[in-house]
């Protein structure tokens, strides 16, 4: 049986791309810069019938991560008509997975599971698997015998045991980290194995999770540490950029911080932005947003730095799955990363829940990071209802969508049609 891992882009779209822009202007510190030229929408007479996405091979997308240790990519890859879907064979069952980018997450840390089994066999950890199962029963004794001992060995500081309590107590349902595991270690133990491995310590995908908290028992109690099980493992230490890895610094903060110390590092920047604590709360207590998601994904909003950043917000406190979660804070890294070369995007504007720009001249830009766009049904509605809205809201305000995959000629006709201008951006990775 197939199991899907669904990105669910429709619903992280929404049913419209534009609406109410009528926002207050940015601060005047704000440098003026060129927006992309654009004609102001308009109706389009007779939309043309859908198109029909067409399969693609899927080494054109995935290339030499075709094949791995424990995984096959099918030679073949479909389309929803904004998204590819690739289908995965794996020993812990048949996948598919929407996206390239999350495709490619998805294979490194099926990769990952792979190392880390292997690891599992070495002969490094036979040596030290020993006296590390019987580790915990031993610390457990120590704490109680001696707790400053204990307690030194479980955390990296006196200092940062303090900061933990503390974040702990604000954090409450946002901690990913039970309370037990972070006093022993075990939380610290996976998240310095994850970091090794370039891997969201995080991550929804149980086969790496299992192998993750299995393995960190054991080199909590200190008998096997993680670079010395991981040399046993040849190609085992950089399994290559997760999601953990998006922006500066985030990779030794998901290392040294627990995740409710996270989570309080992400409510700070969310209330510095303006969005109110009770969404915030939402926001982090969505456990289909990872601690590594939501730092990457605060940090790029603190970057770009929009007025009401609270209407993207609102959106991603709703994502119903990991690949959700993920397509929010991807996009969100893609707008800051973007912001100057689409003329600054100063505002976000709220839409039938969603959210896309304002550039400081006005332009209205719709930018999300899809695969390829054809005009299938979905996407045709979408354009349709959103340059209905556009129009009727602001008849003059010019459109841009800009997307880092490919646009169709169809579509491409289509939506200029509508007069919307196509960009095409870079990916940030």
């Amino acid at each position: 049986m197939v199991k899907r891992t669904s990105l669910v882009v429709a619903a992280a779209l929404g049913v419209g791309l534009l609406g109410s822009f009528a926002v207050a202007q940015p601060a005047a510190e704000r440098k003026p810069a060129a927006p992309p030229a654009a004609s102001p929408a308009r109706p389009s007479a007779a939309p043309a019938a859908v198109e029909v996405p067409k399969p693609d091979s899927a080494a054109k997308y995935l290339g030499a991560a075709m094949t791995g240790p424990n995984y096959t990519v099918a030679p073949t890859t479909r389309s929803d008509g904004v998204m590819r879907i690739f289908r995965v064979d794996t020993p812990y069952g048949q996948y598919e997975f929407d996206g390239v980018e999350f495709t490619k997450l998805r294979l490194r840390e099926i990769a990952a599971t792979a190392a880390l089994e292997k690891m599992s066999k070495s002969e490094e950890w036979a040596k030290s698997f020993g006296n590390a199962a019987v580790s915990p029963l031993k610390f457990g004794a120590s704490f109680i015998v001696n707790p400053a001992e204990a307690i030194n060995r479980s955390a990296s500081g006196i200092s940062n045991m303090f900061d933990r309590v503390d974040a702990s107590f604000q954090a409450q349902k946002s901690d990913r980290d039970s309370t037990a595991n972070s006093l022993l270690g075990i939380s610290d133990a996976q998240r310095r194995l994850a970091f090794q491995l370039d891997m969201d310590p995080y991550t929804d995908f149980q086969p790496l999770q299992n192998r993750l908290q299995e393995m960190s028992r054991i080199m909590a109690g200190g008998q096997l540490t993680v670079r010395a099980g991981l040399a046993a493992v040849t190609g085992g230490i950089g399994m290559g950029i997760s999601a953990a890895t998006s922006l500066e610094g985030a990779k030794e903060t998901l290392r040294d911080k627990t995740a409710a110390q996270v989570i309080v590092e992400v409510r700070k920047m969310l209330t510095s932005l303006g969005v109110p604590d009770e969404l915030v709360t939402r926001l982090v207590e969505n456990q289909n947003f990872t601690p590594s998601f939501l730092l990457v994904m605060s940090r790029a909003l603190v970057q770009l730095n929009a007025q009401n950043t609270t209407a993207f917000i609102e959106r991603a406190a709703e994502a119903n799955s990991y690949g959700v979660a993920y397509f929010h804070w991807r996009r969100a890294d893609l707008l800051a990363a973007r912001s100057a070369e689409l003329g600054g995007l100063t505002a976000f504007v709220p839409v039938a829940g969603h959210a896309v720009n304002v550039t400081r001249t006005g332009t209205v830009v719709a930018l999300f990071p899809l695969d390829d766009l054809a005009w299938a049904a979905a996407p045709r509605r979408t354009f349709l209802a959103a340059n209905a809205e556009l129009r009727r809201r602001s008849p003059n305000s010019k459109a841009v969508f800009a997307t880092t995959g490919l646009v169709t000629p169809r579509a491409t006709a289509e939506i200029t049609k509508l007069g919307w201008q196509i960009v095409k951006v870079k990916a940030t990775r």
